[in-house]
């Protein structure tokens, strides 16, 4: 999962820009709180030859990665089914109940906004400064924001945008057609006129 790999600032992030593409968003279970169990392929095949067929092609298909074969977990054995449930108590603590929030307010605006149901892609801009290390997504009067460096950004913006959602609880700043964002945070904004 994604949790296991990145602060929350940057599932926000990747949760912001899944939601604000062109695409159907898709999650996998669990992801829209952050859930702390893997997300792992398990398989009940009752006939042997499928489920040996079925193990050795995981191990063949990871091993392509780099995995260790005693690292792909077997996707018969109960206990990959057992690692693979949900928590359904994260909810409510801390960090997945403010990602599970975090997710609803993306759903809420999607759902508002117009411009995020047209799938065409010749509505969609994007700038980016791989260096500074921030990126712009731009769907008609929407725009998202993102600061991937671990500091405070100036990331430039077209004219006339009012802030719709923060990532952060940080304090932001608008001023000359820049934003001051914090590190590891997502603004979305709408264009003025």
């Amino acid at each position: 999962r994604l949790c296991h790999r990145v602060n929350p600032g940057r599932q926000k992030i990747a949760a912001a820009l899944v939601f604000i593409s062109p695409f159907v968003p898709m999650l996998f279970q669990g992801e829209e709180w952050a859930a702390s169990a893997p997300f792992q392929y398990f398989t009940d095949h009752p006939e042997p030859d499928l489920a040996k067929a079925v193990r050795e092609g995981r191990r063949r298909e990871f091993a392509a990665f780099g995995w260790k074969l005693e690292d792909v977990p077997d996707p018969q054995a109960r206990e990959t089914f057992e690692r693979s449930k949900l928590d359904w108590s994260e909810l409510g603590r801390a960090p997945h109940a403010e990602i599970l929030n975090w997710h609803r307010q993306l759903i809420q605006l999607r759902r508002n906004e117009p411009a995020l149901t047209d799938g065409r892609l010749d509505l969609v801009n994007t700038r980016f400064d791989e260096s500074a290390r921030w990126f712009v997504l731009e769907r008609g009067p929407i725009t998202v924001a993102c600061n991937l460096a671990s500091r405070v950004l100036r990331v430039p913006l077209r004219e006339g945008k009012h802030l719709l959602v923060l990532s952060s609880d940080q304090t932001i700043e608008a001023a000359n057609q820049e934003l001051n964002l914090p590190p590891d945070a997502v603004a979305i904004l709408k264009s003025s006129v």
